[in-house]
């Protein structure tokens, strides 16, 4: 899992997880490092039920393109058969989506002659000629969105495609197979894979449809952690938080970054739950040789939350030697609540 996916999580559409300022934790100043933690941990399927399937999902006939204009590259009346195409959805105000146009372009270009890629504009704010207006502005002002490029009609595509399949959140992307079947369904930086084995006939569309599910109850349980640690539902946090490292993200050190992130950016947290973020964060820096600046500023506030603040300096100094350049006045500040503090 990537981090834009991890980012596309934490809060719906378009949000990524941030690190926020950080107060001084009322702890003594002696390191405490992370124990083991003895009890098992509860499952993800007895914290969350997954929702019904949605009247769109995988194996479902491909709904009808409604486009009021084709704004840039070849336009789509139907899906021919034998043919893949990628129907993906984003919005001008969308960062994540303007970040996944270059990788679209990739895959058009890259699959030229079995792939469309065909994206939707949806979720505007303006309407008619206005927004018709707006959209072909923005798209001439991204020539990366090299790929057939389209303004639905109406809010049709959104009710028809989005609505039904469950879709909360964009970009969000529909592989249509050469039968004209949805075969998959997820975040466009991530289909490279399925969209590859699709092409070549090898795609197992049921252990895609568990994938999907599966993928379904992360969601859930990382909307879940952010909304327990909100409400100080620590005991609700810590169950939440242990189940998506054993489960989901036991191999996935975003995931375990953003696992140790959201509890030990959380000022009043109890002392399980600093000590659960450090471990997650050990995991996730151990599992990216200590050089992932992200993780690294993680790994730095959960050993401070944990009372061992020399290592919470000597990691974050290292985060922010290797940090880019737009990330390091918020990592500075942090260190320099570190460095006051010890």
């Amino acid at each position: 899992m990537n981090r834009t996916l991890i980012a596309l999580l934490s809060a719906g559409a378009c949000t990524a997880f941030t690190h926020a300022g950080v107060a001084n934790p009322d702890q003594q100043d002696q390191t405490r490092p992370a124990q083991a933690v003895e009890d098992k941990p509860k499952k993800l399927a007895e914290l969350f039920e997954l929702s019904p399937r949605p009247e769109l999902w995988l194996g479902s006939k491909a709904p009808e393109l409604s486009i009021a204009e084709w704004v840039r590259g070849d336009s789509v009346s139907s899906f021919k058969p034998g043919h893949t195409y990628v129907v993906e959805f984003w919005a001008s105000w969308c960062g994540p989506c303007i970040a996944a146009f270059p990788h679209l372009a990739e895959i058009q270009s890259r699959h030229s002659d079995e792939v469309t890629v065909i994206g939707v504009n949806i979720w505007e704010q303006s309407t008619g000629d206005e927004r018709a207006e707006m959209v072909r502005e923005f798209v001439a002002n991204h020539p990366e969105m090299r790929y057939s490029v389209a303004l639905e009609e109406g809010n049709a595509m959104a009710e028809t495609w989005m609505r039904p399949a469950g879709r909360q959140g964009i970009p969000a992307a529909f592989i249509v197979d050469g039968e004209g079947r949805i075969a998959w369904i997820g975040h466009p930086m991530s289909m490279d894979e399925p969209l590859a084995e699709i092409i070549k006939g090898e795609y197992d569309m049921k252990a895609a449809e568990e994938a999907l599910r599966d993928d379904e109850l992360m969601r859930k349980a990382l909307m879940g952690l952010r909304r327990s640690v909100a409400a100080d539902e620590w005991d609700q946090a810590y169950d939440i938080g242990r189940a998506l490292m054993h489960e989901s993200f036991a191999e996935m050190p975003d995931g375990l970054n953003a696992v140790a992130w959201f509890l030990a950016d959380a000022d009043e947290a109890p002392e399980k739950c600093y000590k659960l973020a450090y471990k997650a964060a050990t995991k996730a820096a151990e599992m990216t040789d200590w050089e992932d600046w992200s993780i690294l500023d993680t790994y730095a506030l959960a050993a401070y939350r944990n009372g061992d603040r020399q290592k919470a300096i000597e990691w974050q100094t290292k985060a922010i030697e290797i940090a880019p350049p737009e990330a390091k006045p918020g990592m500075q500040a942090q260190l320099e609540m570190f460095t006051a503090q010890s």
